[in-house]
């Protein structure tokens, strides 16, 4: 993840013409980085295009007739094998200080993406398909550690992190034959 923030004096909204409005200029920012990972839709090898970037918080403001002091934008990248994260970052950079120079951006999660294709062959035999998946796991860490990994195991990434989250049946009990398989070997 990152975030970018950005202060200002604050004050009453009656002076809102006159004075920096740190959430304003984030909101632009949030905008820019939307199209930014737009542009970057078709990037990537297939199955793995775009960057997932997220927008996901904007923060700062303690009641509607007060212009706020300080604001912060919170976001999330999920790149694909092969991306440029120093390009990606001098963009971000170009972008924040077009719109004020004092916006100060930290990256606050930062794993490398990856891709396995020796494994993935390993374990054609064990299961249905192997394919990408377009989202970040922890087997990102074993890689950055120098330790091949994949990904394998039941549910849809379209019910996590969302109310009522759950796993089938069915792909429940798929995977426990899997692993039942898998400890067999």
């Amino acid at each position: 993840g990152q975030r970018a923030k950005l202060t200002g004096p604050g004050g009453h909204s009656s002076k809102a013409d006159f004075l920096p409005k740190p959430i304003a200029k984030l909101a632009r920012l949030a905008a820019a980085l939307d199209d930014a990972g737009i542009r970057r839709l078709h990037d990537g090898p297939e199955g793995m295009q775009g960057t997932c970037l997220n927008i996901a918080a904007i923060n700062g403001g303690v009641a509607f007739n007060v212009i706020p002091g300080r604001g912060e934008l919170e976001w999330s990248l999920r790149p694909y094998p092969g991306f440029d994260r120093g390009d990606w970052d001098r963009e971000i950079g170009r972008l924040a200080a077009e719109l004020d120079p004092q916006i100060a951006i930290e990256v606050t999660i930062d794993h490398t993406p990856f891709a396995c294709d020796a494994l993935a062959d390993h374990v054609r035999t064990f299961v249905r398909s192997v394919g990408t998946l377009d989202f970040w796991t922890e087997a990102a860490l074993w890689t950055e550690a120098g330790k091949d990994a994949i990904v394998i195991g039941p549910g849809d990434i379209a019910q996590a992190h969302a109310a009522n989250e759950f796993v089938t049946l069915d792909d429940l009990e798929w995977a426990v034959g899997l692993f039942r398989s898998l400890v067999r070997t």
